[in-house]
Order: C-alpha cells, then structure tokens, then sequence
C-alpha cells in the first residue's frame, strides 16, 4: 500500500476518534446539560480505548503522526472560534503525543489567552483587566489552562519552559505574584535552564515587594555568568543589581 494511501486511512482513523474524545476540560466550556457520571470521561480513558472498539492502540508507530494531523484540524475550528470543538481535539492530540511540549504549551495559550477574549467578544477584550467580571472570566480560563498543564506527563514537571508557562498564567491571568515567583525559581533552578528565566524571577520577586531578595538573588546569580555568553546579559544584570541597591 502507498504511504499516500497509508496516510488516508489514518487520517480517516483520526477522524473517527475525534467524535470520541470529549473530555472534563471540553465540557468545562460547553453550557452544563447533565452531570451524570456515566457522561463524564477523562484523558486516561483515551490511553486505554475510546469506546466500541476503537483503541489508540490501534494507531501503533502512527500517534504522533495522526496528532499533528488533529492538532492542524483544531486550528481550523479555533480560527472560527470554536472552543468546545477545540478542546476535543486538543485533549485527543496529548493522549496521542503526551510527549510534545508543543501541545502542552500551545494548548494552555489558547484556553488561557484566547478563550477569554472568544467569550466577551473583541470589542470588550480590555474588560478581561479592567472590570470585575471580566476579571472573572479571566482567571477562571487561567485555572482551566493550569487544569491543562497538571495533566502532563510527570517529567514534564522538571521542564523550565512548562515551569515557566505556569508561571506567567499565575502572573498575568490570576494576578499571583508570589505563585508565579515560585514557578520561575523552579524552572531558574532547572539544569540549563534559559538565563533570562532568572532575570524575570528577580523581577517577580521585586513587583512582590521584595527588593531586598530579588538584589540578593541577582547577586548570586551574577557570579554564575560568563563573560562570553551575550544570552546572559552580564552588564544589564550588574546594573540592574545597582538599581536595585539604590532602592534598599
């Protein structure tokens, strides 16, 4: 058989699995019509068999394939909008490939940042901050979207770049300072982990009202750069600890 015929049939595959795969975070979205235990279904049944025979099993050496094959058919229904459909799809493609950051990451974007602005409408996208309803819906799309990133796969808790998409959702869509602080230190304190991840901590732990810690933190930090590494920023970081002690 052709690899040509071989991908239709698995997109044909994917597609059938598609109808199978709603879960708790695509029902969060949708109007509530029924609470009954036996409607209600989760990521670990899409491990296992979707139903009527149908296993991702069945799939083989062809996951990942077949979920950047739903991953490009979730972006059609988010250009139109479509946010339980989207999170079908979303939550099939991280039981096919629960490896992919990609899906992860992306996938707490879109509940975190577009979802919100889906729900109230463009033109009163600037209620997201400036009102307390908009606020509302605002952080309970944060939720949703960390709700999302709990569902990875264990190792992926030790991944500053995950750490990091945790943080900036505790930072800028539940307006928690402090718990975002706390993801940038994990992830700052992940082997190889991007410099500037430090650098936004400090920043974190000075809008927290904590100067004398973030000048101490940078301190410390600014003994580990290299001179010869521009990722690292060494001048901006030696000024910035200035400032900062200008301040204490």
């Amino acid at each position: 058989m052709s690899s040509r015929a071989n991908i239709l049939i698995l997109w044909a595959l994917s597609a059938s699995l598609l109808g199978w795969a709603l879960t708790p975070l695509a029902q969060s979205v949708r109007p509530p019509q029924s609470t009954s235990p036996a409607e209600r279904s989760d990521l670990s049944s899409l491990a296992t068999g979707l139903g009527q025979g149908i296993s991702l099993a069945a799939l083989g050496g062809y996951r990942n394939i077949a979920a950047n094959l739903v991953w490009i058919e979730l972006y059609r229904d988010w250009q139109r909008r479509r946010a339980p459909e989207v999170l079908e799809k979303m939550s099939l493609a991280v039981a096919l490939n629960p490896d992919s950051e990609f899906f992860w990451i992306d996938g707490a974007r879109i509940i975190a940042n577009d979802m919100p602005v889906w729900e109230v409408g463009d033109d009163k996208a600037d209620s997201l901050f400036d009102t307390q309803a908009g606020g509302e819906v605002r952080r309970d799309y944060g939720r949703r979207a960390l709700a999302f990133l709990r569902k990875a796969p264990p190792e992926f808790s030790r991944d500053p770049e995950m750490l990091v998409e945790q943080g900036l959702i505790w930072w800028k869509k539940l307006d928690n300072l402090g718990r975002a602080a706390d993801f940038f230190l994990r992830a700052a304190s992940q082997e190889n982990a991007p410099y500037y991840i430090s650098r936004v901590y400090a920043e974190l732990l000075h809008k927290n009202g904590q100067t004398e810690e973030a000048y101490q933190y940078l301190k410390r930090h600014y003994e580990t750069l290299p001179d010869d590494d521009i990722r690292a920023m060494k001048p901006f970081v030696a000024r910035r600890i200035e400032e900062l002690g200008s301040e204490l």
